[in-house]
């Protein structure tokens, strides 16, 4: 019957017209689970007595299965599971973190929820590593990454802003645990829901083991491995998320200094939510076929540092417009730059040298969210001003990377490249 059902999917819709719908569902299934849990469970460690450093750390060490990601990559390009290279891996990894979310409600001690968090977050950083695989492989054979990384991060952001509203609430109404058990209660339907997109939306034909094509993949991410482009964009990737993070202080000032109730700072974060849908829009809209990488990722730069500069004047008057405006300016960006990050990628190592650069990302975010915890906890003094000020001037030494990154004109020549490599 599934298979019926995705014969006429794929019949009245184009391939193209599927994975779209695919990204999107995938995403909005990613955004849901990420989303929702963000704000209880930073509400659920602050209620345990936990100093900012010491929450950045917790949350490091649950986002590690993202900083392997490069070890997913390998296993999906070399291995077929049951015949298939992506939709046998979209299951098991799905069905992973449907347990970690199962663990969440079940339990209440601080330790063993930070363990069942980090099952759940295995299960998401390797179904993104499956999915990403698939829109490098699929995006560059039609030549569609921009739109299929705008598809995906649009959705994301339209389920985070229903998601922080929503855990924004739960933190309110609910003492933290409760809000933690309630949450996961609710996005455990994510993975089912993957599941079955994976069904009904993924068209893949059996492969079987062959070394041959080992071999070529092996080739091919050797031939990735010595890109200078590669290396390039993966300086620039990390470069960029070391500036100091101050999310986490930021949370810290909204409840302690400023006040805010817990609801009121969920809004701001659907608020900042929708800002991001409104930058996916922007970007697949108006800037895509318009501008060249490098003015995007100057674009992104300048813009991202006013925003920094902007947070010296937050207050309860300011909050709803620098959460909007934060959310376009910083979707714009992370899409410049994962786009990016896919035009170096070839196809048939798709898996490895995406997730990889997504690992330098993945890495880079979460030190930048440590050493943001540690100026705000040690050396500012629960100041805010001068962390803002510092990530400000990293921000803008960022421009210093753009004559550095691939020409335009090479990576259209690299899609035209990959584009005969994967038909052939």
């Amino acid at each position: 019957m599934l298979a019926r059902l995705r014969n006429i999917l794929i019949a009245e819709g184009s391939i193209e017209r599927c994975l779209m719908w695919f990204f999107g569902l995938v995403y909005f299934a990613q955004g849901l689970s990420c989303g929702l849990l963000a704000q209880p469970f930073t509400y659920y460690l602050k209620s345990h007595g936990m100093a900012v450093d010491t929450v950045t750390t917790v949350f490091a060490v649950a986002a590690l299965p993202w900083m392997i990601k490069p070890l997913y990559g390998l296993l999906i390009d070399f291995i077929p599971l049951w015949g298939y290279r992506r939709k046998t891996y979209l299951m098991m990894t799905a069905g992973l973190a449907a347990i970690g979310f199962l663990g969440l409600i079940q339990f209440a001690s601080p330790h063993v929820m930070i363990w069942a968090l980090l099952v759940a977050t295995l299960g998401i950083a390797a179904t993104d590593v499956v999915v990403d695989a698939l829109m490098v492989e699929q995006g560059l054979r039609l030549g569609r990454v921009k739109q299929f990384q705008g598809q995906q991060w649009l959705w994301l952001n339209i389920a985070a802003v229903m998601a922080a509203l929503l855990g924004g609430w739960l933190s309110q109404v609910l003492d933290p645990t409760e809000a933690v058990h309630t949450a996961a209660m609710i996005v455990i339907g994510a993975p089912a829901a993957v599941m079955l997109a994976s069904l009904l939306l993924v068209k893949e034909d059996k492969v079987a083991l062959e070394p041959a094509r080992m071999r070529r993949t092996a080739r091919e991410i050797g031939t990735a491995l010595k890109s200078k482009a590669l290396w390039t964009v993966a300086g620039f990737l990390a470069f960029w998320n070391l500036i100091p993070n101050f999310s986490t202080p930021l949370y810290y000032h909204l409840t302690d200094h400023l006040r805010f109730d817990q609801y009121f700072i969920g809004q701001l974060v659907s608020i900042g939510s929708i800002g991001a849908v409104l930058g996916a829009l922007i970007y697949r809209r108006c800037l895509v076929e318009r501008f060249s990488t490098q003015h995007l990722v100057a674009l992104s730069i300048g813009l991202n540092t006013i925003l920094a500069l902007g947070y010296v004047w937050l207050n309860g008057s300011t909050a709803v417009v620098l959460y909007l405006f934060g959310g376009v300016v910083s979707m714009i960006a992370l899409l410049t730059f994962f786009s990016l990050a896919a035009s170096v990628c070839p196809p048939q190592a798709a898996g490895f040298t995406f997730a990889s650069l997504m690992a330098v990302h993945s890495v880079t975010t979460h030190l930048s969210a440590m050493i943001g915890g540690h100026l705000y906890e040690r050396i500012f003094d629960h100041q805010l001003t001068p962390l803002i000020i510092l990530a400000a001037a990293v921000t803008l030494a960022t421009l210093l990377w753009i004559p550095f990154l691939p020409a335009e004109s090479s990576s259209r020549d690299r899609f035209e490249a990959v584009r005969e490599y994967v038909t052939s």
